[in-house]
């Protein structure tokens, strides 16, 4: 059975934005959607980002880092580009592709980032997510 949504969620370093949405969203959906998510430059999925989801009940000890993958680009249903860098330097994304900008401020820039920022980015990330779970009916019964 061909699974009914693929959902792939981009940002700069799948660090932080993207594992969260990815996290929240493999929670949320129904078992046949397809969750990925990746960034254009992927790095360590930072130490705030596993307190913050940690602090939700969520573990990402699972979760790597992981670069655009073509293949999973080209067979996604939805692509969710969290930060205005991916919408500049992302492939286009190829038609009938259902393309969404959630524009969402990386919390973790600065010499010294602060949880503050990451709960904020989080907490916005979930409702993002939730919403657009509902609008494609992809929520858990």
């Amino acid at each position: 059975m061909k699974p009914s949504l693929r959902i792939y969620f981009l940002c700069g370093e799948n660090r932080c934005r993207s594992q969260i949405a990815e996290a929240y969203a493999k929670g949320m959906a129904r078992e046949d959607v397809i969750i990925n998510s990746a960034g254009l430059h992927p790095s360590e999925i930072h130490l705030l980002t596993h307190s913050v989801m940690n602090e939700v009940g969520i573990d990402l000890n699972s979760h790597h880092s992981k670069k655009i993958d073509m293949k999973t680009f080209i067979a996604s249903t939805i692509v969710v580009k969290l930060c205005e860098e991916i919408k500049e330097k992302c492939p286009v994304v190829p038609f009938g592709t259902r393309n969404v900008l959630w524009n969402i401020q990386d919390p973790l820039l600065g010499i010294t980032p602060k949880i503050e920022n990451v709960r904020l980015a989080r907490d916005e990330i979930k409702q993002n997510v939730l919403d657009l779970l509902k609008q494609y009916n992809a929520l858990k019964e």
